[in-house]
């Protein structure tokens, strides 16, 4: 380990390359997962529409199948970045791995950022890798279904082009905002927040971070809407009865939720590489002196 405290992009390049050349074999497995998941997901799709057609169903078959594979691609993406955010630590979760790490000539901060490229960057590289041979493998069994032709046109593309872009696009309307930015941002800090908190979890935990993350979420969070019910089950009863006031300060309240959400995230980081830079001496604590 370098004492260094200059970052130097080299050394961060040197780092990642040593990561993929002798982690290669897991990131290949991720691959083939990825691919083996979205082409069986693409197959029933397809037999679904397959069997809509035998059942004369109307509408845009073609429409709703383009729907169906953004909603599995939006889900099985977060999914992933969640799974991976959790393993940020997987390359020192045995004794002789984290000697190794540790005397990497690299400073601590390179060593961090280069994990968080690989969760939050290498991992969808892979995804979306597997997503494209996935919708190549659908291609190439089109013949074996009794679809339109117009089945046989690469999806992945169509599902981001003009006709296809309500299935992304928010109407503000909806929610009485005058602006899809707000919801857009609010999305986004809370994805960020999700993927901090596994992140911080991955760190943290040894062994199966994953499962010890999401168990912990899920309990926080009955906890408080259990709590939430008790304390405000009057004002929640009297919200619904007023939901044009409470849509009203929407508006409001997104944007103040997007900013908390950030600054949780921007903790959470801070404790993770606080985690992880511990981890490079002598043990785990959170806080030192």
């Amino acid at each position: 380990m370098t004492t260094n405290i200059n970052f130097n992009f080299t050394r961060l390049m040197a780092v990642m390359k040593r990561d993929m050349m002798e982690n290669w074999k897991t990131n290949l497995y991720r691959l083939v997962g990825c691919y083996s998941g979205i082409a069986m997901a693409l197959i029933f799709a397809m037999k679904g529409i397959e069997r809509s057609i035998e059942l004369n169903i109307s509408g845009d078959l073609y429409y709703q199948f383009c729907t169906r594979i953004y909603t599995m691609i939006v889900f099985c993406s977060y999914f992933y970045l969640l799974v991976c955010a959790s393993k940020i630590m997987e390359v020192m979760n045995t004794k002789n791995k984290r000697i190794s790490y540790m005397m990497l000539p690299a400073t601590i901060g390179e060593k961090f950022i280069s994990r968080v490229i690989y969760v939050c960057i290498t991992s969808m590289v892979i995804f979306f890798v597997g997503l494209f041979f996935a919708e190549l493998t659908r291609l190439a069994l089109f013949p074996l279904f009794d679809a339109p032709e117009e089945f046989s046109r690469f999806c992945l593309f169509d599902i981001m082009s003009v006709p296809f872009y309500d299935i992304i696009y928010i109407n503000p309307k909806s929610y009485g905002i005058s602006s899809t930015f707000i919801i857009y941002i609010f999305l986004i800090s809370d994805c960020l927040l999700n993927h901090s908190i596994y992140i911080l979890g991955g760190t943290y935990f040894r062994k199966h971070a994953f499962i010890k993350t999401i168990g912990i979420c899920m309990a926080i969070f009955i906890i408080f809407t259990y709590t939430y019910i008790n304390l405000s089950r009057e004002k929640i009863i009297s919200s619904i009865y007023n939901n044009e006031a409470f849509w009203s300060n929407l508006e409001v309240l997104l944007p103040i939720l997007s900013i908390i959400f950030l600054l949780l995230t921007i903790i959470n980081w801070v404790l993770s590489y606080r985690l992880f830079k511990n981890s490079q001496i002598t043990d785990r604590k959170l806080f030192r002196r």
